[in-house]
């Protein structure tokens, strides 16, 4: 059976959501706010309300991708579309007005969802092709975009190593072509979706609060000659 996590501060969506999270088989726990650290048991699913596309609030997103690699859904009143784009650039799989979706729209989602998660995958070497801008892991095969392939390098180049922001512009090289800061967040958010949306369920990209970025994943000795 899956696990769920409602996080809302009033406690009202659980009884908003109880029939289709029935449907769904889906074993429930509450709270009326994030944990402040996210450890022992994990859960598949994480739904959370918020009021607005808070940078705190959303934390519990990309803490429950890197804890339990949870697929994270933000409920919202109403909203706006920069509330959608920061939420989901934040770590969230999905932004659901709670009062505009169908029980039926809601449980396929939350079916998709959880269908994306995939499964354990062999603990196989990465091996990033800059040149071409795809990483390799077995048979999986992703295509990067040039930043990305910047940022994703310097992070290969020194594995297990925390990266700040401002390192990783250094060594990529994106500060010398005039990038912001902020292209290297957008980076790593943009390849954390993919290997997510790829099926990687362990996805060897953390990051440190407060301090960067590192990557953790085994690197084919190809990747570094």
């Amino acid at each position: 059976m899956s696990a769920c996590l409602i996080i809302d501060p009033e406690d009202r969506l659980h009884d908003t959501l109880a029939p289709s999270l029935q449907r769904l088989s889906l074993s429930v726990a509450r709270s009326t706010r994030a944990p402040a650290v996210l450890s022992g048991p994990g859960v598949d699913l994480v739904l959370t309300r918020v009021r607005h596309a808070d940078r705190e609030q959303l934390q519990v997103c990309e803490a429950a991708r890197q804890a339990w690699n949870a697929r994270v859904v933000v409920f919202m009143d109403r909203p706006e579309p920069v509330d959608q784009v920061l939420a989901l650039t934040w770590g969230a799989d999905a932004v659901v007005d709670p009062r505009h979706i169908s029980a039926r729209e809601l449980e396929a989602r939350l079916r998709a969802l959880l269908r994306r998660r995939g499964s354990p995958v062999a603990n196989i070497a990465w091996a990033l092709d800059e040149g071409a801008q795809r990483l390799q892991h077995g048979t999986l095969s992703v295509t990067l975009s040039r930043s990305e392939a910047l940022v994703l390098n310097a992070l290969m180049a020194q594995p297990g190593v925390v990266m700040s922001r401002a390192e990783l512009m250094a060594r990529s090289q994106l500060g010398q072509q005039g990038c912001h800061l902020n292209v290297v967040d957008l980076a790593i958010s943009r390849m954390r979706r993919k290997l997510q949306d790829a099926g990687v369920q362990q996805v060897p990209l953390l990051t440190e609060r407060g301090r960067g970025y590192r990557w953790v994943g085994s690197i084919s000795q190809a990747a570094n000659d």
